[in-house]
């Protein structure tokens, strides 16, 4: 199989849509990108896997479930802004409060608008969302982030798994990101926050690169 022949799945997190990867599907139009919708902003979800073999990009909350989902097809993963828990526990207190995510899911109930609006200016953008908040889907995805706990997955994984995160990142700050994965987990630290398909296209395309070149010789092997 071909390196460009392998479908790319594409996950984006909390607040956001599959728009999160307009910037690296225009600077290469010809890869056969697969964005998945959790539907936080359209009237249908859409995430149904291919019934190929595929690699699979990850964006924050995208990649605690591609992780959890352990998809059998997949034959690598990059995970951007990633990680393999979110919420704190006892033998995870560099995770975020699971009070933070309770408040939220209790404002969410309310006011969806401003919520949605607060996170994503936290997490580094204030440009408009793409459609009008889904509240049940959001809420999902809030107890997704409160309740999911891959660690193990991600330390069992059967597919090569890459990192890049964020410096700066208010969202999942390093020392929880560095927590959630194994320490041979492979990590890229970019200068950048929580948003590194917006603002670091090119840098996660070029990673994206590496671990399909990492894919297509293990296909060969």
């Amino acid at each position: 199989m071909a390196m460009t022949d392998l479908p790319i799945v594409l996950v984006h997190g909390w607040g956001f849509g599959p728009e999160i990867w307009d910037p690296i599907r225009r600077a290469s139009p010809d890869r056969d990108w697969r964005p998945l919708d959790f539907g936080y902003f359209s009237a249908i979800p859409h995430v149904e896997l291919p019934d190929r073999p595929f690699m699979a990009v990850g964006h924050s909350l995208g990649t605690l479930w591609l992780l959890s989902e352990m998809p059998e097809r997949c034959r690598g993963m990059m995970l951007l802004n990633g990680f393999a828990r979110f919420a704190a526990s006892d033998d995870f207190p560099q995770g975020v409060s699971p009070r933070i995510l309770t408040r939220m899911i209790h404002r969410l109930e309310g006011a969806p608008d401003a919520t949605v609006r607060d996170f994503r200016h936290k997490a580094g953008t204030d440009m408009p969302v793409p459609g009008p908040p889904q509240h049940a889907r959001l809420l999902d995805g809030l107890r997704m982030l409160r309740r999911l706990d891959a660690r193990q997955a991600a330390r069992s994984m059967p597919c090569p798994i890459y990192c890049s995160a964020g410096t700066h990142d208010t969202i999942a700050p390093p020392a929880l990101t560095q927590a959630s994965f194994a320490p041979a987990t492979p990590i890229d630290w970019q200068e950048g926050g929580h948003l590194l398909p917006l603002t670091h296209p090119d840098a996660c395309l070029a990673m994206i690169d590496r671990m399909m070149e990492r894919i297509s010789r293990d296909l060969l092997a």
